[in-house]
């Protein structure tokens, strides 16, 4: 059964499990191996855009050298296969290098001696060592990798790029594209593996694993996303939401903020910006009402923000809108969610009585309130001692309590550009204004709602590339992204 979240465990600790499932079910290694193969092969596939007119397989003697071998036979092309330790052990993976030998499959065998030259390709597979190295790797591997990682072509890693293990520090395989096979594993959490990991999506392939304080979310959670509305609902019963936000200088990310507030659901959003703004928004994103903001807080928006479910502050409202974003906060009652120059520690003191808060931080914003380095056991010491939910941002996206910690590896490099934090603002407030008519908590709202975020920049990715495309075209995602498959 497809499963909402995953545990984050270590190499040592996922591979306890699957002994243990194992020793209970004896024959069904190959079942295991068939759900890892089809995500290698879908996530691979995603990445590149198409199929792969020729692969390179860099084997080694177990699992996860059959793995690789088997999702290079699911992609399809010419394939080439190093075996880096000689002849496979074990009887899956020499049953998946026979079956490529079938398929024509051109096998070479690495000696660091002799070496053999490796051909351009383009795709690389890493099946080399898999989370159960364990250090030291050994010369003839570590020159294996130095060459590998000069290999043209994407480069994807199975399970955890090789040499990558949970006491090591070694050179490892160099990836475009991590897939964790049976949950996230920790070492990918590391800074130093996490810049050689790449994009890190994961594998659920049904192992039965108990959730502890650090976990990772699946596409599942969507599930709650994907409920028809009720019959007789209307406007106000689908969320209220209040945003303040937008300056001259950055005009965009309140109607950013909008956008998305709307095509993620809310039933009823009032939008407090610049005066000259008001007059095209409202032309654009006529759904929300617009509040004109002259100096100082509006009254009817200062009434607002003490009465509807959601108030999101801050997203473009510059230095210059701090004074502002304090004015706002002070009156929130019920969910404060604090974005972009609202980020501040004297803006945060103001909330105190609201309900709920929510901080969206990139790496910047939270070294400016909580003090220190952006990382996950930061992140949730911070929510903590604020009590509050922060969304730390970045290539691995977290959400955090303060209890525990939910990583979320969708989304990835199509979002490094401007606007897509006030897109995930937007889609979180309406989610938050949603939530008890969806059957979620605040914490399962927001992580539902980060979720979708990165699954609509999936669908981007896959459907336009990362590079030749817009932010809001993300937007475009929220709808497929809930279609039932």
């Amino acid at each position: 059964m497809a499963r909402d979240l995953l545990p984050v465990l270590s190499c040592a600790e996922l591979a306890a499990a699957e002994r243990a499932w194992l020793g209970e079910h004896p024959h069904g290694e190959a079942a295991l191996m068939r759900r890892a193969v089809k995500v290698i092969a879908d996530e691979t596939r995603a990445l590149l855009g198409c199929r792969p007119r020729s692969t390179l397989v860099l084997a080694g003697k177990g699992k996860n050298g059959a793995d690789a071998i088997l999702a290079a036979l699911v992609l399809g092309g010419r394939i080439s296969i190093l075996l880096a330790q000689g002849d496979p052990v074990g009887a899956l993976p020499r049953k998946a290098l026979a079956a490529a030998r079938r398929r024509g499959a051109r096998v070479l065998r690495w000696d660091a001696k002799r070496p053999p030259a490796l051909p351009d390709t383009d795709l690389v597979l890493d099946g080399i060592l898999g989370a159960g190295f364990v250090p030291p790797l050994d010369a003839s591997l570590r020159t294996l990798l130095r060459r590998s990682n000069r290999l043209p072509g994407i480069r994807v890693a199975v399970d955890v790029p090789s040499g990558v293990g949970d006491e090591t520090v070694s050179p490892c395989f160099r990836a475009d594209l991590t897939v964790s096979i049976g949950c996230l594993k920790s070492p990918l959490l590391r800074p130093s593996v996490a810049r050689q990991a790449g994009r890190i999506r994961v594998a659920d392939i049904g192992l039965p694993l108990a959730l502890g304080e650090s976990r990772s979310a699946t596409g599942e959670v969507l599930a709650s996303l994907r409920t028809p509305r009720p019959a007789r609902t209307e406007k106000r019963e689908q969320g209220r939401l209040l945003i303040i936000g937008g300056s001259r200088a950055m005009p965009g990310a309140v109607v950013m903020n909008t956008e998305a507030a709307l095509r993620a659901g809310a039933g009823l959003v009032t939008v407090a910006a610049p005066a000259e703004l008001q007059a095209k928004a409202a032309l654009t994103l006529p759904e929300a009402m617009w509040i004109p903001v002259k100096s100082g807080l509006p009254p009817r928006a200062a009434e607002l923000a003490g009465t509807v479910d959601t108030v999101l502050v801050g997203s473009g409202l510059g230095r210059a809108g701090v004074k502002l974003a304090r004015s706002a906060a002070r009156r929130i009652r019920e969910v404060a969610i604090l974005d972009a120059d609202a980020l501040r520690p004297e803006v945060i003191r103001e909330t105190g009585r609201a309900k709920a808060r929510i901080l969206l931080p990139h790496a910047g914003e939270f070294r400016r309130i909580a003090g220190e380095t952006a990382s996950p056991d930061a992140a949730r010491r911070t929510a903590r001692r604020l009590k509050a939910i922060i969304v730390l941002k970045g290539p691995l996206t977290c959400v955090t309590d303060g209890k525990t910690v939910t990583h979320i590896p969708l989304g990835g490099p199509v979002l490094a550009r401007g606007g897509s934090g006030d897109l995930l603002a937007g889609i979180i407030a309406a989610t938050v204004a949603r939530r008890r008519l969806l059957g979620l908590d605040l914490l399962d709202a927001v992580i539902a709602a980060t979720v979708w975020h990165g699954a609509a920049a999936d669908w981007l990715a896959r459907r336009e590339g990362e590079t030749a495309v817009r932010t809001t075209q993300l937007l475009a995602g929220l709808s497929p992204t809930l279609r039932r498959r």
